[in-house]
Parts: C-alpha cells; sequence; structure tokens
C-alpha cells in the first residue's frame, strides 16, 4: 500500500477544520469527548449547565493545545438551547453536535412521584429533542451536512430495577435517533446513538462509594473484568463524528465491555 494511500485512510479520522458543540461536556463522558475531538483537530465549544465546572474544564482543553470556547446551556429549555445555537452560528457555525446532558435517580417505580419521574425525562428525552430539532435547522440551513452523536446507554434497551425514566427516557431518545437519521439523511445529516455501560465517573461515584460491593458486583458482571471509565468512548466518538463513518447514519455504537452480549 503506497504511503498516499495510508495517509489518505489515516485522514479519514481527521476532525481538522470542524466545529464540535459537546453538550454536557463538563465532566466525564462529555468532558472525554470533548478532548478526543480536540486531538484530533476540531475547534471544541463546550456546553454544560454547570459554568464553575465548565470554565475549569474549558482551561484544561485550551492547557492541552485545543482550541476551545464554551456557553452554558440547560437543554430542557428549547430558549437556551436556541441560544446555543445562536452562539455557535455566531463564531461560524457548527459540523458536530454531541448530546452528552442526562440525570437519573435509583428509585423504584412506586416509589417515584410524577416531579422525579418529569424532571429526569425533561432533560434526557425533551432535551434530545431540543438539541435534535433546533441543531438539524441549523445543520439543514448551512448545507454542509453534519453529525449528531447522542449518548444513550445499554439501559435504553436492557431494564434494571429503579431506573425506570432513566431507561424509558433513553429508549426514547434511541428512537428519536432513528427517525432523525432517516429525515435528515438527504442532507448529508448522519445521526447515531453511543450506548455507554456503567461507567466511573461523577454519575456513579457517590453511589459506588456507598456501595463498594455493588460495584464490585457490577465490574464482574462485564467480561472484560472492570467497569468503563471516560476516556473508553473517545475512539467511537472520533470514528462517529468523523468521515470514517461516512456511511453509518440510524445506528446505535454499544461500548459496554461485552455486558450485553450474554
Amino acid at each position: 500500500m503506497s504511503d498516499m494511500h495510508m495517509s489518505s485512510i489515516k485522514r479519514l479520522f481527521s476532525l481538522d477544520g470542524k466545529r464540535a458543540l459537546v453538550i454536557g461536556g463538563a465532566e466525564g463522558i462529555g468532558f472525554a469527548i470533548a478532548r478526543s475531538f480536540g486531538a484530533f483537530g476540531a475547534q471544541v465549544i463546550l456546553a454544560d449547565r454547570n459554568e464553575v465546572l465548565m470554565r475549569t474544564s474549558l482551561d484544561r482543553l485550551v492547557d492541552e493545545g485545543c482550541q476551545a470556547e464554551s456557553y452554558p446551556v440547560d437543554v430542557a429549555d428549547l430558549e437556551s438551547v436556541q441560544a446555543l445555537a445562536d452562539f455557535c452560528m455566531q463564531g461560524g457555525g457548527i459540523d458536530i453536535v454531541v448530546n452528552s446532558a442526562a440525570i437519573t435517580r435509583r428509585q423504584e417505580v412506586l416509589d417515584m412521584d410524577e416531579q422525579a419521574w418529569r424532571s429526569i425525562v425533561d432533560v434526557n428525552l425533551h432535551g434530545a429533542y431540543h438539541i435534535g430539532k433546533t441543531f438539524a435547522e441549523v445543520m439543514k440551513g448551512q448545507g454542509r451536512g453534519g453529525r449528531m452523536i447522542f449518548l444513550v446507554s445499554t439501559g435504553a434497551y436492557r431494564a434494571a430495577a429503579n431506573f425506570s425514566a432513566y431507561s424509558a427516557s433513553k429508549a426514547g431518545v434511541v428512537m428519536l435517533v432513528k427517525t432523525l437519521a432517516l429525515e435528515l439523511a438527504p442532507y448529508g445529516i448522519l445521526v447515531n446513538a453511543l450506548a455507554p455501560t456503567a461507567t466511573d465517573t461523577s454519575f456513579t461515584a457517590d453511589y459506588y462509594a456507598a456501595n463498594p460491593a455493588k460495584r464490585d458486583a457490577v465490574a464482574a458482571n462485564h467480561p472484560l473484568g472492570r467497569i468503563a471509565v471516560a476516556d473508553d468512548y473517545m475512539g467511537a466518538a472520533v470514528y462517529l463524528a468523523s468521515e470514517a463513518s461516512a456511511f453509518v447514519t440510524g445506528s446505535m455504537m454499544v461500548v459496554d465491555g461485552g455486558k450485553t452480549a450474554k
């Protein structure tokens, strides 16, 4: 294989010249994805409702040599998402959108009141709708295609006690992704889901700290013998954001250490 051909294959994964928005990017999986995008040449916009943490994460990206900026957002609020889109347009538009914003609560259905249910669905499902609709309009108007990646969960298709609202909302996002993929295909906008497994982030830290035996049991349930760390999703995210995935849309990429293969 010629050096020129090898070089062209390597460029499939390049994000040079791309503007990438990572919502929920202040920490955890979102921040890991933002770092990977920066490493592959993208200009990164962090968006999160935790402004203090977001500023710290932005400083870290800049220190690593990434061209980055940030903007606050509450995905449950459509006007907030539209303001974020306006910010992105002022800076040169957007090519890649990742939605990693999510909340959960461990609680049985019979113990969950409507307010708790709605708070989770508002962020996880309605927020995904706000992002999908708003940035689909932006990308369609730009006329240069684009990529959307929605973080879901293995819980979107594999039930577990105490996660009713979370799993139901994430299952809804999977179908939203598939529908958007069909509707946006004519415009070259590819829409996919990335499904993580149990991951060592602040999302789970307090629970596992209080329940170390549960953490060990969850790790043992993964054929690779551990739970994930945020960096485990970097490669999959770069693939879905780059030209390497040019014929992939409406799909869900599962990164779970083999858990759901059983």
